[in-house]
């Protein structure tokens, strides 16, 4: 009866060492999850550098013509000669509406990197021996 509680120790620390490794270790399940959200976030922030660099890319290209030079004016608040200006009081809506589209932020961690290999060992170890002492409980309330 004694040899069951090794047996069953042994039994348990082997199975949920590899499935707790799996899953809260690094490279298990959560791991794998935070990276695929960082891909994805760097993914954006790549799409939004690239559609920021053909615009400078073709606002260069019309640099000589008179439209984009007109424009370029404008946009700095130049007007032409006899043009009526008006402006208008836009409040904190102007403020949230100027907001200029970044890249996000610079390179940042994942939000999980995964626990260390000794911290899923301990946990197996607890999960283990509360298994164990469930076993032991029940042996004893069958008797």
């Amino acid at each position: 009866m004694t040899r069951k509680f090794p047996l069953i120790f042994a039994l348990s620390l082997a199975i949920s060492f590899p499935l707790l490794l799996s899953v809260f270790g690094e490279g298990g399940f959560l791991h794998n999850q935070a990276l695929r959200k960082e891909i994805e976030r760097l993914r954006y922030s790549q799409q939004v550098l690239s559609l920021q660099v053909d615009s400078l890319t073709m606002q260069r290209e019309r640099m000589g013509e008179r439209d984009a030079i007109q424009d370029a004016a404008f946009k700095y608040g130049y007007q032409r000669e006899g043009e009526q200006v008006f402006y208008f009081d836009l409040g904190d809506e102007a403020l949230a509406m100027a907001a200029p589209v970044t890249a996000g932020e610079p390179y940042s961690r994942p939000s999980f990197e995964g626990l260390p290999t000794i911290f899923v060992f301990l946990m197996a170890l607890a999960l283990s021996t509360l298994l164990t002492i469930c076993y032991a409980l029940l042996e004893r309330k069958r008797r």
